[in-house]
């Protein structure tokens, strides 16, 4: 008992729950074949289909016939469902055709049934040349093309002003680059040839009097440039002290040339500290009194008799001089830079 009711329920659930389709969109499409017809026997199916998916009989005017022509270049996307008993050549059965007999139907007509294609669909209409060359239906908006527009005349004003500086900028490299080329310039020197230390002593035990003599070597290395020293001071130093110094008249030196020049440095009453008190009475006694002699120079240098041009020369001289009243250069070390 409980076996056939299930098996009642399993039958009847699918038509509880089925719902009639209302929307004629969503119905199962239905194709209508021609129904099988003899001409000796009656038409069995013909009366079994339903009343409206019967085909109308044929009216007795006859239609025009209308070639359906089949586009030459792009494929159709209708596929027409034909009937068995439609067709031509060896599509056509027997017995179905313009000479049937009053109970025989014609079958339906070609039914096109548009089969959308798959893939995202562009709807702007398009058009082909003879070519073959698709364009567009709507033409494409012109081109802007902005207005040219005139350069102002400050513009220009910098453009050439930035123009000119450059080509000074490289004109006077190229002329200072031949000129070095040419004339291979070098610094001055400046050196101490000799030295005498007349007197050194101590006044109250830490009060500096001293009379030194220098002879100052003022030498020109160049071959084609001549110098001037138009300014020069020389300073003398003990131990980082100052304790002299002297103004040089300028002078003029030709190439390779050079010029020299006594220095009188006196110094009185210089304050020394104990400790440099002690380190000058022991070199006294060592007969090798340290002293430093700074030169600050300023040179202008003539090339070609045309070019000139100015700089400042600094020289550094440390020389060793024996105990007065007799002292003489013992020494030297100097240096010239720029």
């Amino acid at each position: 008992m409980l076996t056939i009711l299930i098996f009642i329920l399993n039958h009847l659930e699918p038509l509880m729950f089925q719902s009639r389709e209302t929307n004629p969109h969503f119905q199962p499409r239905v194709q209508r074949y021609p129904p099988p017809h003899d001409s000796d026997g009656p038409n069995v199916l013909g009366s079994q289909v339903p009343q409206r998916f019967q085909p109308s009989p044929p009216s007795e005017s006859p239609l025009p016939v209308v070639p359906l022509l089949p586009h030459p270049k792009q494929p159709s996307s209708h596929l027409p469902i034909s009937s068995p008993g439609s067709g031509s050549g060896s599509g056509q059965r027997p017995g179905s055709g313009s000479g049937l007999g009053s109970g025989s139907r014609p079958g339906p007509a070609l039914v096109p049934v548009s089969i959308p294609p798959r893939g995202p669909q562009h709807t702007h209409p398009s058009h082909t040349t003879h070519q073959g060359t698709p364009f567009s239906r709507y033409p494409s908006p012109p081109l802007l093309v902005p207005p040219p527009r005139k350069t102002k005349h400050l513009t220009w004003l910098i453009a050439i002003c930035c123009a000119l500086f450059w080509i000074i900028v490289i004109l006077g490299g190229l002329i200072l680059l031949i000129v070095y080329l040419a004339y291979r310039p070098h610094y001055p020197k400046f050196d101490i040839t000799s030295a005498s230390l007349n007197a050194a002593y101590l006044d109250l035990g830490y009060l500096l009097n001293g009379d030194i003599t220098l002879l100052a070597n003022f030498t020109n290395p160049n071959k084609k440039v001549s110098v001037e020293f138009r300014y020069m001071v020389i300073n003398l130093y003990f131990e980082g002290t100052l304790i002299a110094a002297r103004y040089v008249e300028p002078l003029s030196v030709s190439p390779r040339a050079y010029k020299l020049r006594d220095v009188h440095m006196v110094s009185s009453q210089i304050p020394f500290s104990r400790i440099r008190v002690a380190h000058l009475n022991e070199q006294m006694r060592t007969g090798r009194v340290m002293f430093e002699a700074k030169s600050y120079l300023r040179t202008t240098s003539t090339i070609g008799g045309f070019f000139r041009y100015s700089y400042w020369l600094y020289g550094h001289c440390k020389f060793a001089m024996s105990s007065p009243p007799s002292g003489t250069l013992v020494g030297k070390n100097c240096v010239t830079k720029r």
